[in-house]
């Protein structure tokens, strides 16, 4: 692998982002907003960010009704079928009679992510003693029993009658051929200075005297939701994302004459056809290494064990990896980014059953004995915390959530099987010799106090970094088990616990660190204090009971950190905080292969408002926030000796 300097880096950065390089079919550079035919997403604030069309698609619970030649309604008796599979029950399930305050979970009151937790966009504002704290929505209990949605064959028949009887019509692609890219791939000319040279230092004067590692991974993410497009193509069956949206006010078919609404998820960045295109782009920028997901739907398209494999999707993925290599970038491959088969939602209700697990291990044992030599680095899920805590968001979830759950159970649920789908996964992986490394990707902070030397201040910080991070990462690095603070505030009926078996098979179950560390944010004490919010589950900060603030705890009240566009206002650039967080994170959980900046990235405000591309792509703030993010893992690897082994920017196309 070659050694890669930081000024080459500088160089590239003002190329890549706000899309200055244009693909060579399908992308039409006259203009920055993009037309429904030119197949290509043009976000301009990155995916971190929503503000979509109404939907004009009823909801899937006025469509149930259309489904009784294919699949068929089961009461959840747990009653074996051909093509339902029961299970047992698990050791530590959640008690039906659990309290059904209807909170969120899990949560500080911000960083929760992209995804709203509530249908509502603009949640009302909690009691807080700081006034721009973003906070957490409380969302409604499920209750109920679901009806299991039971598959009585896998045929294209079948599941073509799922796709219009769940999702309905999808916008076709606007081509349907893999275009070869120019090689060499041709780059921009540079752009115009900026700022005088008295403000800003030369890129040739920058960290001059420090050089990247040999084998140091530089490269872009995406995941495949956002990037694959061709929602059907191929043989796809449809996932949750496709339902999930819906609340938040983003249709996957309607398009509508806004900078921020030209692409729909059934068309997305369109890399399915475009790959190619995209990856050669990534490597003459200097990049050495591609993160991406794969769509669980895309290799079993009905999501469960005993349905049969999409030969066609295993072979796209094939042609994408290999073509990486060809180009000389290396593939890292995530096998979950919260693309739950909306097959398996609707038959067991996904995460909230342990029937997960074996459908999880299946798909993952199929993934790794296809692409084993190919793929040297995998992740098994992107952001547990998010996903457990996010997914109440999608519609109708009394109809896929398991009896006695709620929203305040569920992300416990959802946290228990996902470690154990981790744990055997990662068993699966070593009992069949294949090759690389496996870990899972964490996100969020750990934290800095708000008051320097305040103990409280210090306390939530512990709280935050347990609830946001150790929650998987404590079982998986270090003990085998949940983080006994969370553990001390929540009983067996909210959070399962783990038998001593399951702890021993958890239990170092990760190669590698791979964080998400967009930014780093100041935590305090919660408003009623820490024993009174721990003891109230209606506290609008239970049950992690700390609070996120944003400025300076001056009489100013300076704002912390440059800060991202106003509908990402989690997002700000950090830098200052990052050696130490990632120092910390590998203090805290050790590991032999190093840490990953796995996402970090910026949404330029206000981008996707504007009329041209050149005034797009003049990005600034986010030009910054990557050379003082680089900047600072090339000095935490030289002056702090922190073994970062490579970073993955967000995004590579949809931005």
């Amino acid at each position: 692998m070659r050694s890669i300097n930081f000024l080459a880096i500088l160089s590239f950065l003002v190329w890549v982002e706000g899309g200055i390089v244009p693909r060579q079919e399908g992308n039409d550079t006259s203009s920055f907003t993009s037309s429904s035919s030119n197949g290509q997403s043009t976000r301009g604030t990155s995916s971190d960010s929503y503000s979509g069309s109404t939907s004009t698609r009823t909801s899937t619970g006025s469509t149930n009704a259309n489904t009784s030649s294919i699949y068929s309604s089961k009461v959840a008796t747990g009653t074996s079928t051909q093509s339902y599979k029961s299970s047992t029950t698990p050791s530590a399930s959640p008690s039906a009679s659990a309290s059904t305050s209807s909170v969120v979970v899990g949560e500080g009151t911000t960083d929760l992510g992209w995804i709203p937790t509530s249908a509502n966009p603009s949640p009302p504002p909690l009691a807080t003693t700081n006034k721009n704290v973003i906070n957490a929505t409380k969302t409604t209990s499920t209750g109920g029993t679901p009806t299991p949605v039971v598959f009585d064959d896998y045929s294209d028949d079948t599941l073509e009658k799922f796709w219009d009887d769940y999702i309905g019509p999808v916008q076709e692609p606007p081509f349907r051929n893999t275009p070869l890219p120019p090689q060499p791939y041709p780059l921009p000319e540079d752009p115009p200075t900026l700022f005088p040279d008295y403000l800003v230092n030369c890129p040739e004067k920058v960290l001059t005297q420090y050089q990247f590692p040999e084998g140091f991974l530089f490269g872009w993410a995406t995941a495949a939701q956002q990037w694959e497009g061709a929602v059907k193509d191929g043989g796809k069956g449809p996932t949750v994302w496709l339902i999930i949206l819906l609340p938040v006010g983003i249709s996957h078919t309607v398009q509508e004459e806004k900078a921020d609404c030209t692409g729909t998820v059934d068309v997305g960045d369109l890399g399915y056809y475009l790959y190619k295109q995209d990856i050669a782009r990534l490597s003459a920028l200097g990049g050495n290494v591609y993160s991406f997901s794969l769509f669980w739907t895309r290799i079993y398209p009905f999501g469960s064990a005993d349905s049969p494999i999409n030969e066609e999707g295993v072979e796209f993925y094939r042609g994408l990896i290999n073509y990486c290599w060809e180009q000389g970038v290396e593939p890292v491959v995530t096998l979950f980014h919260w693309d739950t088969p909306l097959a398996l939602q609707l038959k067991y209700g996904g995460f909230a059953s342990e029937e997960i697990i074996d459908d999880y291990v299946n798909h993952a044992e199929t993934v790794f004995r296809q692409y084993n030599g190919t793929v040297q680095k995998w992740i098994t899920f992107n952001e547990p915390v998010v996903f457990c805590s996010q997914v109440t968001s999608s519609p109708n979830p009394q109809q896929t959530f398991s009896g006695g759950l709620n929203t305040t159970v569920y992300p416990y649920t959802c946290s228990y099987h996902l470690t154990l789908a981790h744990a055997k996964t990662v068993q699966r992986f070593r009992e069949l010799n294949i090759q690389g490394q496996i870990a899972f990707k964490s996100d969020n902070f750990v934290g800095v106090p708000w008051r320097e030397g305040n103990e409280d201040d210090i306390r939530a910080v512990e709280r935050h970094g347990a609830y946001q991070i150790g929650i998987f990462a404590e079982p998986i690095y270090n003990t085998g088990d949940w983080p006994q603070l969370i553990k001390d505030d929540l009983p067996p009926e909210i959070l399962p616990r783990f038998s001593d078996e399951q702890k021993a098979l958890i239990k170092g179950t990760a190669d590698f660190f791979a964080i998400d560390g967009y930014r780093v944010g100041y935590v305090t004490a919660p408003p009623a204090g820490f024993e009174a919010c721990i003891a109230n589950i209606s506290d609008p900060l239970w049950p992690a009971c700390n609070q996120v603030n944003f400025y300076e705890p001056t009489p100013y009240e300076w704002g912390f950190a440059d800060f991202a566009d106003q509908r990402v206002p989690w997002l700000q650039n950090t830098w200052k905080y990052l050696r130490g967080f990632l120092k910390g994170l590998l203090e805290q959980y050790p590991t032999s292969g190093g840490i990953y900046l796995s996402e970090f990235g910026f949404a330029e405000p206000v981008e996707d408002e504007q009329l041209y591309k050149y005034r797009a792509t003049t990005d600034t703030k986010r030009e910054l926030y990557f050379l003082s993010y680089l900047g600072e893992v090339l000095k935490a690897i030289h002056e702090d000796g922190t073994d970062v082994r490579g970073t993955f920017a967000w995004s590579l196309v949809d931005k």
